[in-house]
């Protein structure tokens, strides 16, 4: 880690003034502060006060100077890359990245993440002509910056790569891009309730069993005096959308729950009425649970906890979450940068990870379409239970759930303990507030944090046990770009908790992400076309394992810049399962289906590996370089056409042809862009790949698509599946096929 010091410099060009960010290797913060000053005071032979004063000028002048100087300049976009509050913390800390954007001179780049409490820009406005006159006060904190790609032994790569072999080079995004900038904003993080919830369940290690209690402390701040009548309802599963509700049982100040119990949905009314409703989930004792757990307990083999955020790119990561990106650098994780998905959405890039299967494979051999189908796979989850593990699952926002949207889901709770039944309850309970078309605060948390709180809950219960756990959170990241910036300094807060909890002391962590974001303006740019194929993607082992197995940490350093899928951690999980000794080995365990070839990023990675050595269609592949052709040439337009005939073959043929009747064709409108791939050395010489983005009608849909051009035959193919980058909310409300669902435009609708 390098301690980076920020001052000031001031650059006079053309009349305007630049307020410039020089980094240097400082470590003495004091010799910073001292040449910070300086520079200021040298800035064009003045010596500008810190304390400004004001020539007395019209305050009209002063505003015409300031609108006109505000249009001049531009906002500056680390305004938004800010919390404003976070600016008046000297401990403030950040992602240093300095941006490529072109137009940035040499040394001269912008710095667009930058620890400054304020700037205020004064203007003499005499005889209508500006002159400016900056005065600047800032305080300079120590910016400490993980420099991940000095690490010792990690490869060299190129500066702008993630990854540079002669099969594959990863291009770096830069997150501060102008054309991403523009879309975002800081969201700030807004509690659910003023006031903290008036219950809680804690478990009672005595008693092995959960106790439900009233919080006395948080019982003066309702003000309902001593008349109030508490009960609580038990949540059980029905089924995978279902749940039932026991009869609402009173308590008067606490209450042992049963062991059957892994959710309630607790009330209290006073003499006004409704005074509270909460509800609580649980990790009950299970005696099929004990009795696993106990056959294995002479051996204690490192557990597995894995923490996934929805759409969430690694630039976004930076972007949206810089603090948590921060903690994750400078504590010991190991990032794979060149970590690229195998598909479109989240349920086939999880297949790809928790099966091996690719989305073809999946919907062969256990399709989610079928009650019943996930059962026919075996899942990660069920080799860890298999040797004696304890399984859980959660995810938030029921209706989206990764094997529920558009699915039948599974018929039995997949693993011990399932979070979905209680999050059912919830969302029909609780109170709640809907973001971005989806559930947002569920009672006194967001939707999120009642994963979050299942996780370090399960965790903790099972501390001493071995364990594998799969967390998915999806409402504060799916729909937006800058959402997910609300829960920056929480996530820090939550590992910090994990920290001292213990969990990490013997649990190898998984923190990713599935892809990048999927629609919306930012996707149609070029960044967005990156980032929605590099999702982040961080490992943790425990010291324990870094001590006798020291290979690990050399193949993690080793594999940070190398070409890496959802198989590759596929089989890493089947490797740690390996290594518990409970497995006659690795190989036992069997390959990745859908990739051979794929292997535990816990060993070494080959360095040349190309997109077709690991499972990655041509048009998710992110190692190739790309020129802009022309979008009005013949050929390009006749492409364009044959993709549109491509989606329209496909829905048509969908489903024995079903869809003929409910799905209007479409027609090409215009083509927005388009790019060809730079050759590959493989490729015959006739061949050539190109990426279009296009508009169809009547529904006005924005696609992209990569093709197989083979100019000697005329002859195309469309690679991986068409990308459709605008929202299409209810325009295929006539269908229900998750596949089919982003190209149909329903005839009522073209009638209507």
């Amino acid at each position: 880690m390098y301690c980076l010091q920020s001052h000031l410099r001031t650059i006079g060009r053309r009349g305007r003034l630049h307020v410039m960010a020089d980094k240097r290797l400082l470590c003495d913060t004091a010799e910073t502060e001292r040449l910070v000053l300086h520079m200021a005071k040298g800035s064009r032979g003045r010596s500008l006060p810190w304390s400004c004063l004001l020539r007395r000028k019209s305050l009209l002048g002063l505003i015409v100077a300031l609108i006109f100087c505000y249009f001049l300049i531009g906002r500056p976009e680390w305004v938004n890359v800010l919390d404003i509050d976070a600016l008046h913390n000297d401990n403030y800390y950040t992602v240093h990245h300095v941006s490529d954007v072109p137009g940035m001179d040499g040394e001269c780049r912008q710095s667009h993440v930058v620890s400054v409490a304020f700037f205020m820009f004064f203007f003499w406005f005499p005889f209508l002509f500006v002159y400016p006159l900056c005065c600047v006060s800032c305080r300079v904190p120590a910016v400490c910056v993980s420099r991940v790609e000095l690490i010792e032994n990690v490869p060299f790569v190129p500066k702008g790569f993630l990854v540079y072999s002669n099969s594959c080079q990863i291009k770096e995004v830069d997150p501060y891009k102008a054309e991403v900038m523009r879309h975002f904003k800081r969201v700030k993080y807004v509690p659910c309730k003023k006031l903290p919830p008036l219950t809680n369940v804690q478990f009672n290690e005595q008693s092995q069993s959960y106790v439900l209690s009233i919080n006395g402390t948080a019982f003066t701040r309702y003000n309902v005096g001593s008349s109030i009548y508490c009960c609580f309802m038990e949540v059980h599963r029905v089924n995978e959308t279902e749940v039932s509700y026991s009869k609402c049982q009173r308590f008067i100040h606490k209450a042992v729950l049963p062991n059957t119990v892994e959710g309630i949905i607790v009330k209290c009314t006073s003499d006004a009425g409704e005074i509270y409703i909460n509800g609580h989930a649980t990790i009950p004792v299970k005696k099929s649970v004990q009795q696993r757990l106990k056959k294995k307990e002479q051996q204690r083999p490192p557990s597995v906890l894995m923490l996934g955020i929805d759409s969430i790119s690694r630039a976004n990561l930076i972007r949206a979450m810089p603090k948590t990106a921060q903690y994750l650098y400078d504590n010991g994780w190991f990032e794979l940068a060149g970590y690229n998905k195998v598909d479109d959405n989240t349920f086939p890039n999880i297949m790809a990870l928790a099966t091996g299967y690719d989305l073809k494979s999946a919907n062969k051999e256990c399709s989610p379409y079928e009650v019943g189908g996930l059962e026919k796979c075996s899942f990660i989850w069920n080799l860890y239970e298999q040797h004696g593990y304890v399984t859980a699952y959660g995810e938030d926002a029921i209706k989206i759930n990764t094997f529920n949207y558009l699915k039948e889901g599974f018929v039995k709770p997949p693993v011990d303990y399932y979070l979905r039944p209680y999050l059912t309850a919830a969302e029909d309970k609780l109170q709640r507030t809907i973001v971005m078309g989806l559930p947002h605060c569920l009672g006194y948390e967001t939707a999120a944090e009642h994963v979050y709180d299942y996780a370090l809950e399960f965790t903790r219960r099972f501390l001493n046990d071995t364990y594998f756990g799969f967390f998915w959170t999806n409402t504060h990241s799916h729909s937006d770009i800058s959402q997910t910036s609300s829960m920056d300094a929480y996530m820090v807060r939550y590992l910090e908790r994990l920290v001292r909890q213990g969990t990490m002391d013997n649990s190898v962590v998984v923190f990713f992400s599935d892809h990048g974001l999927r629609f919306g303006p930012t996707r149609s740019t070029w960044s967005g076309h990156l980032e929605e194929r590099l999702p982040a993607m961080f490992i943790w082992l425990p010291a324990g394992l870094r001590q006798t197995q020291p290979q690990l940490v050399e193949a993690l350093r080793l594999n940070r810049n190398r070409l890496t899928t959802p198989y590759d951690l596929h089989m890493t999980l089947k490797h740690i399962l390996a290594m518990s000794g409970r497995t006659n080995g690795l190989e036992s365990l069997g390959t990745a289906p859908s990739c051979p070839q794929c292997q535990s990023l816990l060993l070494p990675v080959p360095e040349q590996r190309s997109c077709a050595d690991v499972g990655i269609e041509d048009h998710w592949c992110t190692c190739w370089s790309y020129d802009k052709i022309s979008t009005s040439s013949k050929e390009t337009r006749l492409l364009a056409m044959r993709v549109v005939s491509h989606i329209n073959q496909f829905v048509h043929s969908f489903r024995n042809g079903t869809l003929a009747k409910l799905c209007a064709p479409l027609t090409l409108s215009v083509v927005k862009s388009a790019y060809q791939a730079h050759r590959n050395a493989l490729d015959p010489e006739n061949m050539r790949t190109v990426r279009l983005t296009l508009v169809a009608s009547p529904s006005n849909g924005l696609f992209e698509a990569t093709v197989r051009h083979n100019q000697t035959d005329n002859s195309m193919t469309v690679t991986g599946s068409v990308s459709r980058l605008n929202m299409y909310i209810n325009e295929s409300d006539c269908i229900q096929d998750s596949a089919a669902k982003k190209y149909c435009y329903c005839w009522k609708h073209k009638k209507g």
